[in-house]
C-alpha cells in the first residue's frame, strides 16, 4: 500500500482519541452530570465571583457584602432550602422532559397508547367488580311466623334476591360516591303509559301544605285517578319519602316509584314541607324528628283504601329516619293504623348527630339546607319575633349541617312521642334535637315487618349504623341487610340476566324493596288462608257430634 494513502479506520480512531482527550466527546451521563454541576455553580453569587476572579469587590458592593454575610449567619437554613428547591425543580423538569420525549409522535402511536391505557383501566375495573361481587349479609330473628315466611321467600333459592351475588356496574356501582351521585342526579324513567299527577294536602296541625306526587300503574280501570283521590281505592299503595335537601323529582325517587308501579301497586312520593316547589305556608320547615306530617298523610290515604288493601312505607336517608321513628312511636302507643302492613328503610342514619357527618359532607348538606331557607326567605321574614330572626340569621351563616341544626333547634317544630302526639315548638339545643331525632331509640317498638337496607361503603351513615346495629336485630320484626357496595342510595348493578355491564338506571335497592313488599303480601295471604282453613275445620269438628246425636 502506498505511503500517502492512510488507513481510514485508523484515522477515525486517532481523531476520536484526540477528541476524547480534548474533552469534546462526552457521554449522555456525563452531560447530565455537567448540567447538575453547572446548576450547582449558579449558587455562586456575584460577590463571590468578583472575589475569586479579581480579588476585590466593587465600591458599592463592599458595604453590602458585610450585610449579606451577617444575614447568612443569622439564617443559615435559607441557602439550604434554596438549594433543595432548585434541585427539586431541576429533577421535575428533567422528568417532565423525559415524559414528553416518550410520548408517541404519530397517530398510530397515539392510537396504540390509547388502547393500551383503556385496556389497563378496564382490566382494573373488572378486577374491582369481582372483588365487590358478593351476596348481602342478612340479620334477622325467625321467631315470628310472618318473618319466617318472608325470609324463606327471599332466600329459598340461589337466585333469590338475598341469596344471589350483587354485581356492581362498571365505573358506577364500583365506587360509592359515583354510584350515589348517579342515583341523585339521574333523570328517572319516562312517564309514558303511566298516570302521574300531584295532590296538595293541608296538615291538620298548623295548616302547612304537603305535595303528594302520584304514579298509578297501567290499568283497565278508567276512574283509577278518581278512586285514588276520593276512594275506595282498590290497589296496594307504597308511600315513599325522600332524603334531606331533595324532593320527589330526584332520580332515585322516580326509579323506586316506577319499580312499584310495574308490580301493579300505586306509588306516592311525599314531599316534605317546603320541598317539591310548594311554598311554605307557615314559618316551620321539616326536620328529622317531626313525624306529624307523615302521620297526617297516612291517616288521609288510609281513609281512602278499600278493605283488604295495604299501605307500605319506604324511606330514603333522612326520610327513612322519620319513617322509622313514626313506626316506633305508633307501635309503642298501639295506635298504628291497620292498613300499614310494613316498611323499608334505605340508608337510614339511625343515629343523628353532627359528629357522625365528616368533611366535606357536613358542609355540602349545610349548603343545601341554607339554600332551602333562601328559597322561602319571604315566608320566614314574616315572623316578627326578634328571637326567631336571630336564630334564622345564625342558620344562614352556618357552614355545616351541625351548625345549622344547632341554630334552628330552638324554633324547630316537634311532636310528643306518646299519644296523642301533641304539636309543639322548640328544643333546648342541638343535642336535645339530635337525641329526639335518632330513630334507633324507637326501633324496638316497631310492630310490623321492617327491612333495613344499608351499604358498608356508605360514606354518610356507615359508622353510625354499625354502632347501633344491636337495636335493630333485637326486634324480631326487623330484617337488617348489609351489602358490600352501593354507596348512599346507589346500588347500581349489572343484573346477571342482562347484557348491560354498566348498569345505568338499574338499582338493586329498588329490586330488593319490591321483593320484600311482595313477600310480605304473600306471607300475610298464606297466614290468612291458613287461619280460615283452621277455623273451617274447627267448625266442622264441632258440628259432627251434633249430627251424630240427631241421627241417634
Amino acid at each position: 500500500m502506498p505511503d500517502d494513502v492512510s488507513d481510514p479506520m485508523k484515522s477515525i480512531k486517532e481523531d476520536s482519541d484526540t477528541l476524547c482527550d480534548k474533552g469534546k466527546i462526552v457521554s449522555r451521563s456525563s452531560k447530565n452530570d455537567a448540567k447538575i454541576n453547572a446548576a450547582e455553580d449558579e449558587d455562586e453569587n456575584e460577590e463571590s465571583y468578583r472575589m475569586r476572579v479579581y480579588g476585590t469587590l466593587g465600591r458599592h458592593e463592599k458595604t453590602n457584602a458585610v450585610t449579606i454575610q451577617k444575614a447568612r449567619r443569622i439564617d443559615p437554613s435559607s441557602r439550604f432550602l434554596k438549594r433543595v428547591s432548585e434541585r427539586f425543580s431541576q429533577e421535575l423538569t428533567r422528568r417532565s422532559s423525559s415524559f414528553v420525549e416518550a410520548l408517541p409522535e404519530t397517530p398510530t402511536g397515539w392510537a396504540v397508547l390509547t388502547v393500551t391505557m383503556a385496556s389497563l383501566c378496564l382490566s382494573y375495573e373488572i378486577n374491582l367488580q369481582k372483588s365487590l361481587t358478593a351476596p348481602p349479609t342478612v340479620y334477622c330473628q325467625l321467631a315470628d311466623e310472618v318473618m319466617k315466611k318472608i325470609y324463606q321467600r327471599l332466600t329459598v333459592n340461589p337466585d333469590s334476591i338475598f341469596s344471589r351475588n350483587i354485581h356492581p356496574s362498571l365505573f358506577v356501582g364500583t365506587r360509592s360516591v359515583v354510584s350515589s351521585t348517579a342515583a341523585f342526579l339521574g333523570g328517572g324513567p319516562c312517564s309514558e303509559g303511566y298516570t302521574r299527577f300531584r295532590e296538595v294536602v293541608a296538615m291538620s296541625q298548623d295548616g302547612a301544605q304537603i305535595a303528594l306526587d302520584w304514579e298509578l300503574p297501567v290499568s283497565d280501570t278508567p276512574d283509577l285517578k278518581k278512586e285514588a283521590l276520593h276512594g275506595p281505592f282498590r290497589k296496594n299503595l307504597v308511600l315513599i319519602l325522600h332524603g334531606i335537601n331533595n324532593d320527589t323529582s330526584f332520580g332515585y325517587m322516580r326509579s323506586l316509584m316506577r319499580a312499584c308501579t310495574k308490580r301493579g301497586w300505586a306509588a306516592v312520593g311525599m314531599n316534605f314541607r317546603g320541598c317539591g316547589g310548594i311554598s311554605l305556608s307557615t314559618p316551620r320547615g321539616y326536620n328529622g324528628a317531626y313525624t306529624g306530617d307523615l302521620r297526617c298523610v297516612i291517616r288521609t290515604l288510609g281513609s281512602r283504601l278499600a278493605p283488604g288493601f295495604s299501605i307500605f312505607l319506604v324511606g330514603n336517608s333522612l326520610g327513612a329516619n322519620i319513617m322509622t321513628k313514626y313506626l316506633g312511636e305508633e307501635g309503642r302507643g298501639g295506635t298504628l293504623p291497620m292498613c300499614v302492613a310494613g316498611g323499608i328503610t334505605l340508608g337510614n342514619p339511625v343515629s343523628i348527630h353532627s359528629k357522625n357527618i365528616t368533611f366535606p359532607w357536613g358542609h355540602i348538606l349545610g349548603l343545601g339546607a341554607r339554600k332551602g331557607l333562601v328559597q322561602h326567605l319571604r315566608t320566614f321574614r314574616k315572623m316578627k319575633s326578634a328571637y326567631f330572626q336571630k336564630r334564622f340569621r345564625m342558620a344562614l351563616l352556618a357552614s355545616t349541617i351541625g351548625e345549622f341544626d344547632e341554630a334552628l333547634a330552638p324554633i324547630f317544630v316537634k311532636n310528643d312521642t306518646y299519644p296523642p302526639y301533641q304539636y309543639q315548638i322548640g328544643y333546648k339545643d342541638g343535642e336535645s334535637y339530635w337525641h329526639d331525632a335518632s330513630s334507633y331509640r324507637y326501633i324496638r317498638h316497631i310492630s310490623v315487618p321492617l327491612l333495613q337496607l344499608s351499604s358498608k361503603d356508605d360514606f354518610l351513615i356507615a359508622s353510625s349504623l354499625a354502632s347501633k346495629l344491636y337495636y335493630s336485630v333485637s326486634n324480631p320484626n326487623v330484617m337488617v341487610v348489609h351489602t358490600r357496595c352501593g354507596g348512599h342510595l346507589g346500588w347500581h348493578e349489572s343484573p346477571p340476566d342482562t347484557d348491560n355491564i354498566f348498569g345505568f338506571g338499574t338499582s338493586w335497592g329498588d329490586t330488593a324493596t319490591t321483593h320484600f313488599i311482595d313477600a310480605v303480601l304473600k306471607g300475610k295471604l298464606e297466614i290468612a288462608k291458613a287461619k280460615v282453613g283452621n277455623a273451617t275445620s274447627e267448625s266442622t269438628a264441632r258440628k259432627q257430634p251434633a249430627n251424630l246425636k240427631s241421627k241417634l
